[in-house]
């Protein structure tokens, strides 16, 4: 691994996590159109912790934590161990999708790439079908009794499945599915969402 000699050697396994993880071996998937940047609103910052199990049952599961600001002037997010220890920030505004404040010299995966797993979790699906309109993809949206279950759709392929479930209310949690790169995560709030917080 000549990677990571520049990590102090407790952070390899948490960069070792997002290389497996998020790139599981292969190339990125094709990019879905995006939406615009910004986000309607009064700004809010959520707090969630990430649960990651690669598919193969080789990898171990891993937990992080993440940071999420969510303002008219875009997405920033900061990612970071379980013990607090920073490992980057995410931002996506009009300049485009880039990581600020990082560890590494270079992230194992593109900022756009990660910016935009994270939005289809996150925006309504009127704003992903207005992105999606006039291409291959597609975003369906549908309620079950534990919650809502959305999908994205390229073409005939299921790239990816959120199900957001909301029953019971205390422990409500969303579970992102990526079936092109390999892993399921479950994201679960933790502590308290603010309007007006800045990461």
């Amino acid at each position: 691994m000549t990677a990571l000699p520049f990590l102090p050697r407790r952070l390899w396994p948490f960069a070792l996590l997002l290389i497996l993880t998020l790139l599981a071996g292969c190339s990125v998937p094709a990019m879905a159109p995006q939406t615009a940047p910004g986000w309607q609103g009064e700004a809010q910052t959520l707090k969630r912790k990430l649960t990651i199990t690669p598919f193969d049952d080789a990898r171990n599961e891993q937990t992080l934590l993440a940071v999420i600001r969510l303002s008219d002037e875009g997405l920033r997010v900061v990612i970071a161990t379980p013990t607090g220890q920073r490992l980057f920030t995410l931002i996506r505004d009009d300049e485009g999708a880039r990581y600020t404040q990082s560890i590494m010299e270079k992230p194992p995966f593109p900022a756009k790439w990660f910016a935009q797993r994270l939005e289809w979790s996150l925006r309504p699906e009127s704003a992903l079908r207005e992105a999606f309109h006039g291409s291959d993809w597609q975003v369906r949206d549908q309620g079950f009794e534990h919650g809502r279950v959305r999908e994205i759709i390229d073409g005939d392929t299921l790239v990816a499945r959120i199900d957001a479930i909301d029953h019971p209310a205390d422990r409500a949690h969303d579970v992102l599915t990526d079936f092109q790169i390999g892993y399921r995560m479950v994201i679960t709030p933790f502590g308290d969402d603010r309007a007006g917080e800045t990461p």
